[in-house]
């Protein structure tokens, strides 16, 4: 490139030298391209920039054009078709409008098919169904579901929160992501091969704390004690049960919370994803719940469902 463009200077940084990874940060967030810190190879030509890199006629091209169009060889396109990011294969996109929204989606409906806290919120919603109320499904069922979210997102931020603070670790975390990943789809899968000989079970059922919990749950329902009492029971259950069954699936919320850390956003953003993601990790419960408010019944889906969603969940 220096031999075809002479006026053209091209400055290197390796990211094995320390300094520079503070640099790397402040150059992609001036572009708007915070999320890819960490991944290399980068080149910036302007305000222009382009992550990795395949062949002189895909990306190389790219960049060749952004310098031609930077001296003043060739005319800048139109608006619409400047700045994006040029990935191999797929070409130039709009990164901004793309990946983190689907990722929050796709990983928080696959971690919510969640047989024990799904499990618990129907203890809770069949006990509450005897009372016979409406109000009374809705506010204990709710208790359940809202300190489940706030419990499982506030684990998720406390993971994010490591994440950023080891931000400047970029090849360790990667790899540490990476790690979690690949882990995380091997349990997955073992507990597919589990489900298909024994069935879909909670292996949180095992544990004292969360048996004992239960009985007592279902005691102050059986005595008819005051309504502050089942809602505390409820409240203290539901964390419990939450932080219990929370290592048993953390690989997914774990790796989301550290592509989140990667990512370098706002504390706007990253609230909004983490909520994005408890969003549809409690979607199933939701349904359940609603369902229960209104037509006075449980409906769970069926075990070969889940059976499925723990598979895919793994791949």
């Amino acid at each position: 490139v220096e031999n075809i463009y002479p006026e053209l200077t091209i400055i290197r940084y390796s990211v094995s030298d320390e300094r520079n990874i503070e640099l790397m940060r402040e150059r992609l967030e001036a572009v708007g391209a915070g999320r890819y810190f960490g991944s290399v190879p980068l080149t910036f030509v302007g305000d222009e920039f382009f992550l990795g890199f395949d062949d002189e006629d895909g990306i190389g091209k790219d960049i060749t054009d952004s310098i031609e169009r930077q001296i003043g060889l060739v005319d800048t396109p139109a608006e619409e078709d400047v700045g994006g990011i040029s990935l191999p294969i797929i070409g130039k996109i709009d990164a901004s409008k793309h990946s983190l929204p689907a990722l929050a989606i796709v990983l928080g409906a696959l971690d919510g098919f969640n047989v024990c806290s799904l499990g618990a919120l129907v203890l809770i919603l069949g006990m509450s169904l005897v009372l016979g109320s409406r109000k009374k499904i809705a506010l204990y069922g709710g208790i359940f579901v809202v300190t489940t979210a706030l419990v499982y997102g506030g684990l998720i931020f406390l993971w994010f929160s490591l994440f950023s603070a080891l931000a400047k670790y970029v090849g360790l975390i990667q790899i540490l992501i990476g790690l979690i990943g690949f882990l995380g789809g091997v349990y997955f899968l073992r507990e597919f091969v589990k489900m298909k000989r024994y069935g879909v079970t909670c292996d949180a059922n095992g544990i004292p704390i969360i048996g004992k919990l239960s009985e007592k749950v279902q005691r102050i329902f059986k005595h008819g004690t005051s309504a502050l009492s089942l809602a505390l029971g409820i409240l203290i259950f539901a964390v419990a049960i939450t932080i219990v069954e929370f290592p048993c699936s953390a690989a997914v919320p774990v790796f989301f919370a550290g592509i989140l850390a990667e990512a370098s956003l706002s504390p706007i953003l990253y609230s909004f994803y983490i909520f994005l993601f408890v969003l549809f990790y409690l979607l199933d419960e939701l349904i359940v719940f609603g369902i229960a408010v209104y037509k006075m019944s449980i409906w769970l889906t069926s075990p070969r469902f889940v059976k499925a969603i723990t598979l895919t969940e793994g791949l």
